[in-house]
């Protein structure tokens, strides 16, 4: 008689690639909105802003209230390449009123330390074990193009399984 099999049929792991990624704690999501001047709408799923240049200010904002929780070294939950992250299956989406979809962010667990950096060759400063969010996905391209792509952040990271 056959048994099922008790392994999930999709790991729910991501790895970092690239170069250096970022991760969004979901408290400095909300400080940051919260002390946001910009124009947009929250509703736990969606920031919904009227135009780009504003998406992009509100998106520096959540950035920047990282670099207040987490200063040390390279400022913000930085995670280097090589980091194992648990999806823990959560979106929030960036778009603009006219409800083209900027940016997905996924809610993640990291699972690599940060240090020593013999674990990961060149380690960022996320404390072990953040929860936080990470992109997987762009519509305006690689920020390494120029424009206004550089003030938001490259899909680096990859699912395994």
């Amino acid at each position: 008689m056959r048994k099922y099999s008790q392994v999930k049929t999709r790991q729910n792991l991501f790895i970092t690639v690239g170069n250096t990624n970022w991760l969004y704690p979901i408290a400095d999501v909300n400080t940051g909105l919260a002390k946001s001047i910009n124009t947009y709408k929250y509703d736990g799923d969606f920031i919904t802003c009227p135009n780009l240049t504003t998406l992009i200010a509100v998106y520096n904002d959540i950035y920047n209230q990282t670099t207040v929780t987490q200063p040390v070294g390279n400022v913000g939950y930085s995670i280097g390449v090589g980091t194992l992250l648990e999806d823990m299956g959560k979106e929030l989406r960036f778009r603009l009123t006219s409800g083209e979809i900027i940016v997905i962010w996924r809610l993640v667990k990291q699972l690599t330390p940060q240090s020593p950096a013999t674990v990961i060759l060149n380690p960022g400063n996320s404390p072990n074990l953040t929860v936080g969010y990470i992109t997987t996905f762009v519509s305006y391209g690689n920020g390494t193009n120029g424009g206004y792509a550089n003030n938001l952040d490259d899909v680096q990271v990859l699912r395994l399984g």
